[in-house]
């Protein structure tokens, strides 16, 4: 009840300083970074520090970085808006080794049940085995991973959730993967990977990464993150920023410019609607909360092409570099560098890399209601 209090006493003191100055709206968040571990240690935690720290203060987070159980104790927690739960192991056979234990439980629930958010990596579903609690606020509760860090194949299973919406519909990527036991049906599904892929026999996919409300709070995990590599990767680091974006329930103001490096964003991938050859894709709008429009650079590689598709909205293609051949409503047209393509809406249209340099192409168009995230 006190952590409730404060939180919500913090609230008003921030409505009330809004009131006689709106810069104040800015005053940062403070974030939890917690790494504590009895078990297995991460090779990949002091990278992902670093990585978190740059990422905090790129989004305006005021970062804390503790590995000292006691600030999950009586008032420890207060001030804080999200808790990233970074690998923090404990050793499933010895319930000793559990740290969240009397007051520090307490003092966790009562941060979630007053609507604080949790981010849990990777290693945080291997954590207090025998805390029933806490694994149902995790969602899921690791059981087994396969040898290594093998190259599996992922698909995104939430196209409206901002943390999955940073990925393409389908990917590769190097990982540890986690199965799962007593995981939560109910949880939003973000990503899964197909366990054949990594020569595994099960058949149905397997979840990778997940959200829901919890008790009050938010809760967003993902099992990514075992390598010290994954944080210096732009696709799950995106992943992640917008991940603890959601659980914090942080929007950014709608007065505030963003500025994005279109190498944040850069992913390699098959081209929408058909997945016809390969692109190299800069998903520029997806770094922009709150947008209305969509805006990204695409280079199709040789031989690649946008399928032919209806689309239901006026759409651009401004052509950086290379040739293209634009199909629109079975008409054919070349479009060669400083060449734009109005397309109007429910028109079925598409465009193909033709000659031998990559086409390289502005795509933009309207969304029909302002994302949320």
């Amino acid at each position: 009840m006190k952590a409730m209090a404060a939180r919500i006493l913090g609230a008003l003191a921030l409505v009330l300083a809004l009131a006689s100055n709106p810069a104040a709206a800015w005053a940062a968040p403070k974030v939890l970074l917690f790494s504590h571990t009895t078990g297995y240690r991460h090779a990949s935690i002091e990278p992902a520090i670093v990585a978190i720290r740059s990422l905090a203060e790129r989004e305006g987070f005021a970062l804390v970085a503790s590995e000292d159980p006691a600030v999950f104790e009586e008032d420890g927690l207060d001030g804080f808006t999200a808790i990233i739960l970074l690998s923090t192991t404990t050793d499933r056979k010895d319930p000793a080794s559990e740290w969240l234990v009397g007051p520090r439980r307490a003092g966790l629930q009562a941060f979630v049940r007053g609507g604080g958010g949790v981010v849990g990596i990777h290693a945080a579903a291997d954590s207090h085995a025998h805390w029933p609690w806490y694994r149902r606020m995790i969602g899921g509760q690791f059981a087994r991973h396969p040898e290594g860090t093998p190259t599996a194949e992922l698909h995104r299973t939430d196209a409206d959730h901002p943390a999955a919406r940073v990925f393409p519909e389908s990917f590769r990527r190097t990982d540890e993967y986690y199965l799962f036991e007593d995981f939560d049906p109910t949880v939003t599904l973000l990503a899964t990977f197909d366990p054949a892929s990594i020569g595994e026999p099960a058949a149905n996919p397997k979840p990778v990464a997940w959200a829901h409300h919890f008790e009050g709070g938010r809760v967003f995990y993902t099992a990514m993150g075992h390598t010290p590599e994954s944080y210096s990767e732009p696709l799950f680091l995106a992943h992640l920023a917008a991940g603890l974006r959601w659980a914090a329930s942080l929007p950014r103001p709608a007065a505030r410019g963003v500025v994005i490096d279109e190498q944040e964003v850069v992913r390699q991938e098959p081209p929408p609607h058909g997945a016809i050859g390969m692109s190299t894709a800069y998903r520029i709008s997806d770094a922009a909360p709150r947008r209305t429009m969509e805006f990204r650079k695409r280079v199709l590689h040789p031989g690649a092409a946008i399928g032919v598709h209806p689309i239901s909205h006026d759409e651009v293609y401004y052509v950086l570099s290379g040739e293209g051949e634009l199909e629109s409503d079975g008409q054919k047209q070349r479009l060669g560098p400083g060449m734009a393509a109005y397309l109007y809406a429910d028109a079925e249209v598409g465009i193909r890399q033709v000659g031998s340099e990559p086409l390289e192409l502005i795509i933009s168009y309207p969304l029909p209601t302002r994302t949320q995230d």
